[in-house]
């Protein structure tokens, strides 16, 4: 029988994703109360803000203190079943189809590593699990256990089957590419289409759809201030698109103790200085066990130059600019899918390595997760990204060229209240209630009482519905495409302000621009010359940001828009940090006013 490689479904280019931390995004009864029926009342709120898909981090039996004193999902005691404390299979079926009745998909998280050690698992399967971290036991998934393959696979299917749930997040690592093609052919023969996003990646056709960090505008350590993203997202991620912003260092660890490091400077080092040579790239289909399931996997080709010939390596080590390491050795690793593979030739190695994101992969942006605020974040700052920035949310995330993934509470600018349990330290050490991981933030509905951050949530859902209602022009950019759909624009501005982008299909265009300053606003003349004739007429609208006096819906001339000035107010105020116009050229005749 032929094989198939399952693609994502057809919907993964609309997702607006939210993250929700079960227990503490409603509180029935206190802190850690929330339950899949108290989620469920607040669906029509999540209707109304106007996402399409919730990542849900709570759903199965988990310790109730093992990480930051507080129960989490990442503390799995049994993937197999739901935790009674959130409720029964009933009422978690019932939420999922309510959520489908609104048009939200769910995706649950999953454990990939292994369970805690007082987990029946281990004690029913002893021979399944070698090694440990994070406290836990791992499994062991290189050891050629089918019955844990089967059972592995099973489970994921059981919550399609008898939920209808629409997809996976894994945690940290995937670890067997083969059984998540297996599961996603599994689930398409029973008629779904699932959707699976990798934590750190690879992105791989036909096992991982996108990355949850994908480009992360806000991270564990807050605000990414360092990021192209914040002041260029359309430039970046064309390039991105493309790789053209893609460097790679290695590292090479000799048993001897010897190490090469590719940044030391060849001019000044005292030994061998290895050269990076990139070579381009390979593409493989690899073919499932069951000779119906396969993923196409894209490796990266490095040839490296001037090593240590007569050394015995022990490991090899990669990295990119943003950051992302990969291991020749498997040895203490967590992100074992990012493994090198290499031979030696002569003086030099040739080195491959998977793609962090692959060819035909969507680009993804974070702009928050749960890991926000990670141990070692200070006391007295909020781990939330956006903090009422319309700019951060709408400029770097919700409307740029990728798929976006946000904490809930951003959409209100949520002040921080950590669970009273939560501690500093990961494994519980500190004073409790004196954490600031994001997982932990006890959401307090009574803020929206404050007119603030009302004006913040009708913000968000002003910018939520430009991007759902453009699918045709806002549209995620795709690795290895370049493109023209969108792109930077150049301006005009009394000062330095992020640059301007637009989407542009046929006769539409949409500009989006942006004024981080929280004190003052500002005016920017974007160069729209190089995209409007001069002597057409277009009907001009905005869609965000101060509306001028005289405007309402006008048809203006290109020559006229070309000149024009527009005000952005003060980034963190109503309809402020942000501004957004819609430009359609007219093709009935009907004359510009001016």
């Amino acid at each position: 029988m032929d094989y198939q490689i399952i693609d994502a479904p057809d919907y993964l280019e609309r997702l607006i994703i939210y993250e929700i931390a079960t227990k503490s995004f409603t509180s029935p009864n206190g802190p850690e109360s929330g339950t899949f029926a108290s989620m469920e009342e607040r669906l029509p709120y999540l209707e109304e803000l106007g996402i399409n898909a919730v990542w849900l981090t709570g759903h199965q039996l988990c310790d109730k203190s093992h990480f930051y004193n507080i129960w989490t999902e990442y503390a799995c005691i049994r993937p197999d079943c739901i935790d009674p404390g959130l409720g029964t299979e009933a009422e978690f079926k019932h939420l999922i189809e309510k959520a489908h009745s609104r048009g939200i998909k769910i995706f649950l998280d999953v454990i990939t590593h292994g369970v805690m050690e007082d987990s029946p698992i281990v004690k029913e399967h002893p021979d399944w699990f070698l090694g440990g971290s994070w406290g836990m036991r791992d499994f062991d998934w290189y050891g050629g256990h089918a019955d844990l393959d089967a059972w592995w696979v099973d489970t994921w299917l059981w919550y399609i089957k008898e939920f209808g749930i629409d997809g996976y997040r894994l945690d940290v690592a995937h670890y067997r590419n083969d059984l998540w093609s297996l599961i996603r052919r599994k689930a398409a023969d029973m008629g779904k289409k699932i959707l699976i996003i990798a934590e750190t990646g690879p992105a791989i056709c036909g096992v991982t759809d996108i990355l949850q960090h994908g480009e992360a505008v806000g991270h564990n350590h807050g605000l990414n201030r360092s990021f192209r993203m914040l002041c260029d997202p359309a430039g970046y991620c064309r390039d991105r698109q493309i790789r053209a912003n893609e460097r790679y260092n290695v590292k090479i660890f000799y048993e001897d103790g010897t190490i090469q490091d590719s940044r030391e400077s060849s001019w000044f080092g005292k030994d061998k200085v290895p050269e990076v040579i990139f070579e381009g790239d390979v593409k493989r289909e690899i073919v499932c066990a069951d000779g119906r399931a396969a993923y196409r996997i894209q490796m990266g080709r490095i040839r490296v130059e001037n090593i240590h010939e007569d050394k015995r390596i022990k490991n090899i080590q990669v990295t990119d600019k943003a950051g992302q390491v990969w291991n020749s050795s498997r040895e203490d690793v967590l992100e074992v899918d990012y493994t090198v593979e290499y031979t030696r030739i002569k003086n030099g190695l040739n080195v491959e390595l998977p793609f962090r994101v692959q060819d035909g992969q969507y680009i993804s942006i974070q702009l928050s997760c749960h890991d926000n605020g990670w141990v070692g974040f200070p006391e007295k700052e909020n781990p939330y990204t956006a903090q009422g920035s319309r700019y951060l949310a709408g400029y770097t995330t919700l409307l740029a060229p990728g798929i976006p993934v946000f904490m809930a509470g951003e959409e209100f600018n949520a002040d921080y209240r950590p669970l009273p349990q939560l501690t500093p330290g990961l494994y519980g050490e500190g004073e409790p209630g004196k954490g600031r991981w994001l997982y932990g933030s006890w959401i307090d509905w009574e803020q929206l009482k404050n007119p603030e951050k009302a004006e913040m949530l009708e913000d968000m859902k002003r910018i939520i519905k430009i991007r759902r209602a453009h699918p045709h022009l806002i549209r995620p950019g795709r690795m290895g495409e370049e493109t023209e759909r969108f792109c930077p624009l150049d301006y005009e501005a009394d000062e330095i302000l992020p640059v301007p982008y637009i989407y542009r299909e046929k006769e539409e265009v949409l500009l989006i621009a942006a004024n981080p300053d929280e004190e003052k606003n500002v005016w920017i003349k974007p160069n729209l010359s190089e995209v409007l004739q001069p002597e057409n007429s277009y009907q001009v609208s905005v869609l965000f940001g101060e509306m001028p006096e005289e405007m309402g819906e006008v048809v203006w001339s290109g020559k006229h828009l070309s000149r024009r000035k527009w005000l952005i107010k003060r980034d963190k105020t109503s309809r402020g940090g942000l501004l957004v116009l819609k430009i359609k050229e007219i093709q009935n005749g009907q004359e510009a006013s001016i």
